[in-house]
């Protein structure tokens, strides 16, 4: 039987929302079915040795710089020919436009094997601007047997681009309902983080601008002395951590907000648990080097949901359905306002009746439309 390859650059034990998806929607496919390709990082061996399929590591740079990503692409289209001489895979899954769409693309051309390509959002906005690399991504999505979104606001993002509305298939992260429960606090970390008697926000998401971690640290500051007993955590790490540091000691909230480092996949759902409310006011990114990054869906919004948590987003991006306003919690118009961001969080912690509903609504709504088993169903539809 020949099985669809999946070449991940972004697989555990790395740690991002791509992999995320990709681990547990791979985990509930015939494992018979698939192959999954990825980089041989540190601790490999103990993830692919608790996984039902089989997973190959190949040694490829996982720099950022541009000699790094060069590399790794002519390496994965050396890879994927030679294994595609020898495996003869059903068809290629290519985890981004780059490096392993080009690869597929290559083995397409000339071996004949169809593939399909995974895209997040933004990747037009920051390689879609000109040049080599916006001819390099047209003709990789376009020769493609289909293009995989992960929300509407991705989907159409691609459209813009030029991308057939017919040829993109919409395919949402997940969560595993058995896994992100509601439950009780646990007393032990209450106690590691001195949270006896506080209420919590959490962002579980990497120190990026366009998070919005800097937005909840000064609404924490103009909520402060209504909301005393009020913090923030933050389980992450991230190039825009010593700004957010120097931003807490600016306003005097190193007793309110909590640096936790990286918290491991596994120790999440006691986490979520630990808060009150999730917030995440993401929104588009003004940077120079990312200028126009925006989220596109927010896999950690329903996590938080499959919890039973209130949640807290910017109406942005994908974001806008992974929460569904009012229902499951709210969108706050302008994510770069911290008065705007304060006003939620205030009704909020106000109405400790409407966190509760939101929060039921959520989970219910994670169990009917988000578990990775029924998304799993659409990606076996085009293995």
């Amino acid at each position: 039987m020949s099985r669809s390859v999946l070449w991940a650059n972004d697989f555990p034990p790395i740690t991002s929302g791509i992999a995320t998806f990709f681990v547990n929607i791979w985990r509930n496919l015939p494992p018979e079915k698939v192959l999954v390709i990825a980089p041989r990082v540190p601790e490999s061996k103990i993830v692919d040795e608790a996984l039902p399929f089989s997973v190959w590591r190949l040694n490829l740079p996982t720099g950022e710089s541009g000699l790094s990503k060069g590399l790794k692409t002519l390496f994965t289209v050396f890879y994927c020919i030679v294994i595609s001489l020898v495996q003869r895979p059903a068809r290629h899954h290519c985890g981004q436009v780059f490096s392993s769409g080009i690869a597929g693309w290559v083995c397409r051309k000339f071996l004949r094997i169809p593939y399909v390509v995974y895209v997040y959002g933004s990747e037009t906005v920051r390689l879609g601007s000109g040049g080599l690399s916006e001819r390099l991504m047209r003709r990789v999505l376009d020769d493609s047997e289909l293009v995989v979104a992960n929300s509407q606001y991705t989907a159409q993002e691609f459209i813009s681009f030029g991308i057939s509305p017919g040829h993109i298939k919409v395919i949402y992260p997940g969560v595993d309902p058995d896994h992100f429960l509601p439950a009780d606090p646990s007393p032990d970390l209450v106690n590691r983080y001195g949270l006896a008697g506080k209420r919590a926000l959490l962002t579980v998401a990497r120190l990026d601008e366009r998070k919005g971690h800097d937005v909840v640290i000064r609404a924490l500051g103009i909520l402060s002395a209504e909301f005393p007993d009020l913090v923030y955590l933050i389980p992450s790490r991230g190039r825009e951590e010593p700004r957010l540091r120097a931003l807490t000691s600016e306003l005097n909230l190193e007793e309110k907000v909590q640096f936790l480092g990286f918290v491991p996949d596994e120790e999440l759902p006691n986490l979520y648990n630990l808060c009150d409310i999730y917030i995440m006011p993401n929104r588009v990114t003004q940077e120079t080097v990312l200028a126009g990054d925006v989220e596109g869906f927010g896999i950690a919004f329903i996590e938080a949901s499959s919890c039973a948590k209130p949640v807290v987003a910017g109406r942005s991006g994908g974001a806008v359905e992974a929460v569904a306003d009012g229902e499951t919690g709210i969108l706050v118009d302008d994510p770069d306002s911290p008065e705007a961001v304060s006003e939620v969080l205030r009704t909020l912690l106000s109405d400790p009746d409407l966190c509760q509903r939101l929060g039921k609504a959520g989970r219910i709504r994670v169990t009917e439309k988000y578990d990775w088993r029924l998304l799993a169903r659409q990606v076996a539809e085009i293995l």
